[in-house]
């Protein structure tokens, strides 16, 4: 009798819908590198040399979560930490002790798109949600790009409930009272992803492809090099994005202290001044075909103030303004809808990090908080070089 095979990984999920519609945040890209390791998930693509996204899956998210892998596993990969020297280049200097490696996990390219699928296999893994929301929201330029444009909306407190958030209302999809649960396993190197997908009694067993993975461009934002940092809730920085033309080339994002910001609007306008009025802190511009040397004609440009309703978290070291290609701010669409909170840091080089907070709780955000059932899909996007 054939020895059963030992899993590095198995995990369950009592409803697929919360993992699909964080997958979905990025399947701008048919493939994806996926890492496994004691701390969960991280799934990421890339768009040419400019733009990075990663999906985080806590262990947490997952009912049952374990996962085991030994050092001298060929599955298994380890970060050696980069050998230290001497600061001033001594022979005699003595040398530090070396840093211990880091714990093994195991990382392989997968389809992206064949894990959706599968997720959604009973048909209720919440693609319904994504579609309404591309009608509501997006629409087809004449070269066949999704945008943002459509009619803005402005949601208070009082029109959207914001315990649905990440539930029904942020692509979990229409709840018919049936769900689909989840146990994932991974075997080894060279063996498949498996899925097994159960609805109602019936069991589906989904195989997806495993490959060696493919070498990821070297992004890293390092939090402590960050000068500007902010918390938005979600649902604005949306709706401000649809107001952004669709023939927008670049997006322009600035950042003023607010004693900088304060200081130019009483000099600029000495005599227009209002204590009543609030002086932006955030600002997004449009920028056209026509280039940025016409921006007064050619921008659309929205502006934040200090209001702790829109800005959680404001901070900013000095004035900041980057310009990125537009259609990578496009691609954050699918996690922006379905998040609560982002939060934008900037680096001194202008590299853009978006993080998106996202529940995965079937009930909701506040259950997502309570139960600690909370993902992450962060977008790093490399500024343009005009503006250096």
């Amino acid at each position: 009798m054939p020895r059963a095979t030992q899993q590095i990984l198995q995990a369950d999920m009592p409803d697929v819908r919360p993992l699909a519609s964080i997958l979905r945040s990025l399947n701008f890209k048919s493939q994806a590198t996926l890492k496994i390791d004691q701390a969960g998930l991280r799934v990421t693509v890339e768009d040419g040399r400019s733009l990075q996204a990663h999906a985080y899956i806590a262990a947490s998210a997952f009912s049952s979560y374990v996962f085991k892998l030994d050092a001298d596993n060929p599955a298994a990969y380890i970060d050696v930490p980069p050998t230290s020297s001497s600061r001033d280049g001594s022979p005699f200097a003595s040398s530090p002790a070396p840093e211990p490696a880091g714990p093994p996990y195991c990382q392989m390219t997968v389809s992206l798109s064949t894990m959706i699928e599968c997720l959604n296999i009973f048909g209720n893994a919440g693609g319904a949600s994504t579609s309404a929301f591309k009608r509501e929201f997006d629409d087809e330029d004449e070269d066949g790009a999704s945008g943002w444009k459509g009619k803005r909306r402005r949601m208070d407190s009082e029109d959207v409930d914001d315990d649905r958030r990440g539930g029904q209302c942020r692509g979990a999809g229409t709840d018919d009272g049936k769900t689909t649960s989840l146990r994932l396993s991974y075997a080894g190197r060279g063996e498949p992803l498996v899925m097994l997908l159960e609805e109602g009694g019936i069991v589906t067993r989904c195989e997806i492809t495993t490959y060696e993975p493919e070498g990821l461009l070297d992004l890293t934002f390092q939090d402590e090099d960050k000068v500007q940092r902010l918390i938005i809730k979600s649902e604005w920085l949306r709706d401000a994005l649809l107001e952004v033309p669709s023939s927008s080339e670049k997006l322009a994002i600035s950042f003023f202290p607010e004693y900088h910001a304060r200081t130019n609007y009483h000099a600029n306008d000495p005599t227009m001044r209002n204590e009543e009025e609030e002086v932006p802190l955030f600002r997004l511009e449009s920028v056209g075909p026509t280039g940025i040397t016409e921006i007064d004609t050619s921008a659309s440009q929205m502006d934040y103030s200090e209001d702790k309703d829109v800005l959680e978290v404001f901070e900013c070291e000095h004035p900041i303004r980057n310009s990125y290609k537009y259609q990578h701010i496009l691609l954050t669409r699918n996690a922006l809808h379905a998040s609560i909170k982002t939060s934008i840091r900037t680096d001194p080089d202008g590299l853009l990090s978006f993080q998106f907070m996202i529940p995965l709780s079937p009930r909701g955000a506040k259950a997502s908080m309570k139960e600690d059932k909370i993902g992450f899909v962060e977008f790093l996007v490399v500024a343009l070089d005009d503006e250096y």
